[in-house]
C-alpha cells in the first residue's frame, strides 16, 4: 500500500495540531477566568465577613424574630382565653362541636389510609 496517499476526508497533523493549540489557549483562558472570577468571590466575602456588617444585620434579625415570637405568644394566649369564655358560656354546644369535628377528622383520615 502506498504510504503517500491521503484520504482528502481525514484532516492533516498539521491541522490537527492548530486546533489543539487553539483549544488549549481557548481553555487556558477560560481557566484564568474562572480564577479571576473565584478570587473576585472570595475578597467580596472576605470584606462582608471583616465589615462586620453580616454580623450586625444577623442581630436585627434575632430581635425582629424574638418579637414576631413574643407576639405569636400573646395571639396564642389571646385566642385560648377567648375560646375558655366561649366554651364556659356554652358548654352543651362546644362538646356536640368537638364530637363533630372528631367525627370529621376520623373520617377524612380513613379515607387516606
Amino acid at each position: 500500500m502506498d504510504q503517500s496517499y491521503t484520504d482528502r476526508k481525514t484532516p492533516d497533523t498539521e491541522t490537527l495540531k492548530r486546533d489543539f493549540l487553539h483549544l488549549r489557549a481557548s481553555l487556558d483562558a477560560v481557566k484564568d477566568k474562572l480564577g479571576e472570577n473565584a478570587h473576585d468571590i472570595l475578597d467580596r466575602i472576605s470584606a462582608q465577613l471583616e465589615s462586620g456588617n453580616l454580623s450586625a444585620r444577623l442581630g436585627g434579625i434575632e430581635d425582629e424574630l424574638a418579637a414576631l415570637g413574643g407576639r405569636l405568644k400573646d395571639t396564642g394566649r389571646d385566642a385560648a382565653t377567648k375560646l375558655e369564655g366561649r366554651v364556659s358560656e356554652k358548654p352543651l354546644a362546644s362538646i356536640a362541636l368537638a364530637f363533630g369535628l372528631g367525627l370529621l377528622a376520623a373520617s377524612l383520615l380513613r379515607r387516606n389510609r
